[in-house]
């Protein structure tokens, strides 16, 4: 029982601490603790919002993408602008080469002595048209200054006079060439990023015009010694410097359109350089081999080089044209290709960008619409709500798995909820019938305990009872031991009586033989008698007198017959009788002998009666003292029910407490 209610405590125990709220202000781990350099960035997670955390990784990645795109599209923006105004150069220079071209004829004209309206008109033309295209784009190419030198060189040309023109023309050219030059830089053609272009740049802009200048020179310097008939040393010395540096820069267009058709080989069909820088080489060599070696100044030698002049110029200015056309179909298809790769690009990135943003907000949607779903029903489930069973998910994201988790959870809690309100009903029910039933045992253990006082009180006197039933069993033993040889004599009488009996019965049995025997006379009488009467009525009246002693012994022999059946019907109903009396007699003898035999057993028994009484008055005594601790015991319980039924009713409260717990719970 002390077991029992000490059971009955620790249950109680458990059942409040399965009732008492739990404890919120654990402190929680710290993240760094268990996740190293993951901590900080968990630590930071764990405080932020699905929302903010959502932003804030979409702000990771969309600040980097929008930088990186911005940067690329910055870079890619400024190479189209790089290109563009390289296309710009190449329009401007376009217009300023025809200028420097007609220059130089005037330069020419002017040397050898022919007539010079032509050059001048052209000259007068193509600066006119200069001049429109620097107002366009001269701002942009920011070649004011050098535009204006131009211009004041080309002023001066009106001003100079016969001694001083070919001087005149030859710095306008060399200004020409100067705005050439800062056109050429400012419109980012000298930085080229392209081999085949900036090689083509470099032999239209700086290589053919310093060859078409100096093979210029050189023809306009030999055409006038060959009108003076005589060189000076220094025109000499001109000529020789003129002519190498001719060769030089020649040698080194080649080289750089090598570089360029090597690497674009379309370019060499297109322009078709060699044969016109062959004439540039034709026109130096005649001037070396006329000029400088064979001194040669006849009008042959006059015709010669003028014939070389010429064509080495038109040769030049086509090249000039062909060189130019390509350098800007060049440009136009790289910008064309910068600029459909920058929209390409740009279609991608934002297709890209607008997909991610339309992929991550998705996500975010999934994410957070599973996270609400499951915490609407985490508070349903806190709040005891179990009645809206979470539906089953589509898809198979880790949302859904949390809420396919959450539905098994959820079944496996409103089952339990089920079985615990049960068997909280149960044990409300269990508490209240041990309550009853503890209250039952507190009476019946009263009365138990006044029922062993009264017991253990009759028990003495069954004690004292059974001490005197031995003496007096021990009494009857005696009494049956006489009876016993009483029974043993009655016997013995019984015994002859029974012979006698006998003796009897075999007498008769030999008076029924002789009835029978007589009985058999009077029969065979008869029979004789009825024989002498039939042969007396044979005999006729001789016979009647037989026939009448026939009769009457006839009827004699019926009526010792008769008398016969009589006395055998009396012989029989006495033998009867003596057999019926040998019986008895014979019964009443077994009888004695049973009752010898019984009361010698009741004898054995009384002994053993008397043995077991005394034995008894030991038991009793014993049962008496079992009685009294009984007894104690019973007062004992009787604490104990005491005590149980108080635990009973604390069970019953706690009962009722987790009744009103679990009725909490709505489970539909």
């Amino acid at each position: 029982m002390l077991r029992r209610s000490a059971r009955m405590s620790q249950l109680s125990a458990e059942l409040r601490q399965f009732l008492a709220p739990t404890d919120g202000d654990d402190e929680p781990v710290s993240a760094s603790h268990s996740h190293g350099i993951w901590g900080p960035g968990i630590r930071l997670m764990r405080n932020l919002r699905f929302v903010l955390k959502a932003a804030l990784i979409c702000s990771m990645f969309v600040i980097p993408m929008v930088w990186l795109t911005w940067s690329y599209l910055s870079n890619i923006s400024t190479q189209i602008d790089f290109s563009a105004k390289e296309r710009v150069g190449v329009q401007y220079n376009r217009t300023l080469l025809p200028v420097l071209a007609a220059a130089q004829e005037l330069r020419h004209a002017t040397a050898s002595g022919e007539a010079q309206d032509t050059p001048k008109s052209a000259l007068k033309a193509a600066q006119d048209k200069l001049a429109t295209v620097d107002a366009e784009l001269g701002a942009t190419l920011g070649v004011s200054k050098a535009y204006a030198s131009a211009g004041t060189a080309f002023a001066a040309l009106a001003q100079s006079g016969a001694d001083t023109a070919f001087k005149s023309q030859t710095d306008y050219v060399a200004a020409l060439q100067s705005l050439l030059a800062q056109a050429t830089d400012a419109s980012n053609l000298t930085l080229d990023p392209d081999i085949d272009s900036y090689y083509l740049m470099d032999a239209v802009y700086f290589r053919l015009p310093d060859i078409s200048e100096n093979t210029a020179k050189l023809a306009a310097l030999g055409q006038a010694v060959m009108k003076a008939g005589t060189a000076t040393p220094a025109q000499l010395r001109s000529m020789v410097e003129l002519a190498a540096l001719a060769r030089f820069q020649l040698v080194n267009m080649q080289d750089g359109l090598a570089k360029a058709q090597a690497y674009n080989p379309t370019l060499a069909a297109r322009l078709q350089a060699a044969e016109a820088l062959e004439t540039s080489t034709a026109l130096v060599g005649t001037a070396s081999k006329v000029l400088i070696e064979a001194q040669d100044f006849s009008p042959a030698s006059q015709a010669a080089l003028a014939g070389a002049a010429s064509k080495a110029s038109q040769a030049q200015y086509a090249l000039t044209d062909r060189v130019t056309v390509a350098l800007d179909d060049l440009l136009a298809v790289r910008l064309g290709g910068m600029q459909n790769q920058r929209i390409e690009t740009s279609i991608v990135l934002a297709v890209g960008l607008l997909l991610a943003l339309y992929l991550f907000y998705s996500f975010f949607l999934v994410t957070r619409g599973g996270l609400l779903l499951i915490s609407k029903h985490l508070d349903e489930m806190s709040t005891g709500d179990l009645r809206h069973r979470p539906r089953k998910p589509w898809g198979s994201d880790e949302p859904a798995k949390v809420i396919t988790d959450l539905r098994k959870a959820y079944d496996s809690l409103h089952i339990l909820i089920r079985k615990v309100r049960h068997s909280a009903r149960a044990l409300h029910s269990a508490a209240a019938e041990i309550s009853a039933a503890s209250t039952d045992l507190g009476a019946r253990t009263e009365s138990s305990a006044s029922a062993l006082e009264a017991q253990a009180s009759t028990m003495h006197g069954i004690s004292t009872m059974v001490s005197s039933t031995a003496e007096r069993a021990a009494m009857a033993a005696a009494f049956a031991e006489e009876n016993h040889q009483v029974a043993a004599k009655g016997s013995s009488v019984f015994a002859q009586v029974v012979g006698t009996m006998r003796d009897i019965h075999t007498s008769s049995s030999k008076i029924n033989d002789i009835i029978s025997v007589i009985d058999g006379i009077a029969f065979q009488t008869n029979i004789l008698a009825l024989n002498a009467a039939v042969e007396a009525a044979r005999a006729g009246e001789s016979g009647r007198g037989f026939a009448v002693v026939a009769s009457e012994v006839r009827l004699l022999a019926q009526r010792s017959a008769t008398a016969a059946k009589e006395i055998k019907a009396l012989i029989t109903a006495s033998v009867e009788r003596v057999d019926s009396g040998t019986r008895l007699v014979e019964g009443a003898g077994q009888t004695m002998t049973d009752v010898v035999a019984n009361a010698q057993q009741i004898n054995a028994f009384l002994g053993e009666i008397a043995t077991a009484a005394r034995v008894q008055a030991n038991s009793v005594n014993e049962v008496g003292n079992s009685i009294q601790e009984l007894d104690q015991n019973t007062q004992q319980n009787a604490a104990l029910v005491e005590e149980t039924n108080a635990a009973a009713g604390a069970l019953t409260a706690q009962a009722d407490a987790l009744q009103d717990e679990i009725a909490n719970f709505k489970v539909g």
